[in-house]
């Protein structure tokens, strides 16, 4: 695993690479909100035993070592994610490859595909998040996502979020098997947080990913993501999960499908929204397939 920097029109977006440059791209991964891309790690690394390439995961906009501008009262969709996707298979991507990601990465991945027409090869969509209509437009005024967080719990939550830790060892202690890390292995949680620190001036550690960027990602729901279903294609699987809240719901999922008749749309009621953090081989797996069909 080592980093590397890709230069977009506004800044640089940082990547982390699981295998060799001198081997083919096969697969880009993109993250959960408030997450990074080495949070994904244990997920991704076995993949490097059956491919003959490299996966570039990528810290998306405002999260991990990347360094783009952010601006968390105008952001209103998620199509600026969308966009750093699109500049990044731009840059990196010399033929078709595996596209996949988690949650609002897998839904920016998604809204991604319009611009990068040919070049993916496969999809794999890790719970994405699926808003009713009304969501979409009450996100598309200031007053309205203000509103939202004050009213969305995960959206209060993640504005209260402590940012700032005297120590690594610290900031695990706080995360270790609590709230949405219930369940995550320990080993997954320090790939989360040596990922998703930075050093301060004082000589301790805050949140790359700043509590109010976070916040103002989940109530940015102005993007369509059904406009972009058509645009998948067939070699694609979605996995939505059940428990404990469900980022989706039946009618949405089924929608989903029938926009694109040929993917796999899978609905599993014993996961939760982090289950690839919680069980990386099934995740593992799910990325397997699509990438051995892909070839």
């Amino acid at each position: 695993m080592n980093r590397l920097s890709i230069d977009l029109p506004d800044g640089t977006l940082s990547a982390l690479r699981f295998g060799e440059a001198k081997t083919p791209l096969r697969l880009i991964f993109c993250h959960a909100n408030g997450f990074n891309a080495q949070s994904y790690r244990a997920v991704l690394e076995p993949l490097l035993d059956d491919t003959d390439g490299h996966i570039l995961a990528l810290d998306l906009r405002g999260h991990g070592r990347t360094n783009l501008p952010t601006d968390a009262d105008a952001l209103d969709g998620w199509q600026v994610f969308a966009d750093d996707i699109a500049a990044v298979f731009d840059a990196v991507a010399d033929r078709p490859v595996v596209l996949a990601g988690h949650s609002y990465g897998a839904v920016s991945a998604l809204l991604s595909l319009p611009q990068i027409r040919g070049q993916v090869s496969g999809y794999v969509g890790f719970d994405p998040v699926l808003v009713p209509w009304v969501a979409r437009q009450v996100a598309r005024s200031k007053a309205g996502r203000a509103m939202m967080k004050r009213r969305l719990p995960i959206a209060r939550q993640a504005g209260q979020r402590r940012a700032v830790f005297e120590s690594l060892d610290a900031a695990f202690a706080r995360y270790q098997d609590r709230g949405a890390f219930r369940g995550v292995p320990d080993a997954v949680l320090r790939d989360y947080l040596e990922g998703g620190l930075l050093p301060t001036r004082d000589g301790r550690l805050r949140l790359a990913c700043d509590p109010s960027w976070e916040q103002a990602i989940f109530v940015a729901q102005a993007h369509d993501l059904f406009r972009r279903v058509p645009l998948l294609p067939d070699n694609s699987r979605i996995v939505f999960a059940g428990a404990h809240g469900a980022v989706s719901t039946k009618s949405q999922r089924a929608a989903l499908g029938r926009r694109q008749p040929g993917i796999a749309v899978d609905y599993r009621d014993d996961l939760t929204h982090l289950f690839p953090l919680q069980d990386t081989r099934f995740a593992t797996d799910v990325l397997r397939g699509v990438l051995e069909r892909a070839r």
